[in-house]
């Protein structure tokens, strides 16, 4: 009827017993409030912490490329990473319409297919996209046959763009800042190479229990 008390006297008994054996607490109790102690990183904390500064790094180094590149060969990488994401990609670049579609993106089935169209804004992190860059792609969407729009750019999009973007009643466009773009690359596996790491762990028991079951 009342946890809270024996689970405060196990926590008390257990402070008291480890700090009286000389062992790092493993819980800290105090105010009415108990929480775990911090600990020293073990391996796996440790892989794991390598494993997101390789991340990190990766995040930075293609994004710092992307942003070298011209127009149509970013639309050429957009084009791989849709295709790796499922979608079915035509590259409509090279119109002239630096504002227009310069992708088509369709996804088959289901109860809704889609068929996106696709603005792809190569440019430094200095500029944003405004909501300009938005309004112009939506009312070049029926000339594709599109259902939705996506802009997606190696910057930003200020707030006049995300407003208008989720206009109600109007054809949605979705938005993809340089973040939620490496996002993408780093789980399709475009544009970036991984390797798996193999943990090692004792298990000297396990080598007896296999002789036992035999």
């Amino acid at each position: 009827q009342t946890p809270a008390i024996p689970l405060h006297t196990s926590v008390s008994m257990d402070v008291r017993h480890r700090r009286d054996s000389g062992l790092p607490a493993r819980f800290t109790i105090g105010g009415g409030l108990v929480g775990l102690a911090a600990w020293e990183p073990g391996p796996s904390d440790e892989a794991r912490a390598v494993i997101q500064r390789t991340r990190d790094r990766a995040r930075r180094e293609v994004l710092a490329k992307l942003r070298e590149l011209d127009g149509p060969t970013f639309e050429s990488f957009l084009e791989v990473l849709l295709s790796e994401m499922g979608y079915s990609v035509t590259v409509i670049g090279g119109t002239g319409d630096d504002e227009g579609i310069d992708l088509v993106a369709e996804l088959a089935g289901g109860a809704a297919p889609q068929r996106i169209g696709v603005q792809a804004k190569c440019q430094s992190p200095r500029r944003e996209v405004g909501p300009n860059v938005v309004r112009l792609l939506r009312d070049a969407l029926t000339t594709q046959d599109c259902n939705a729009g996506a802009v997606i750019t190696t910057s930003r999009f200020n707030d006049d763009a995300r407003r208008v973007a989720a206009e109600p009643g109007k054809v949605p466009v979705e938005l993809i800042d340089s973040t939620r773009l490496m996002d993408l690359a780093l789980e399709h596996g475009v544009g970036v190479r991984s390797e798996t790491l193999t943990e090692y762990h004792e298990d000297l028991d396990g080598v007896f229990k296999v002789e036992e079951d035999v």
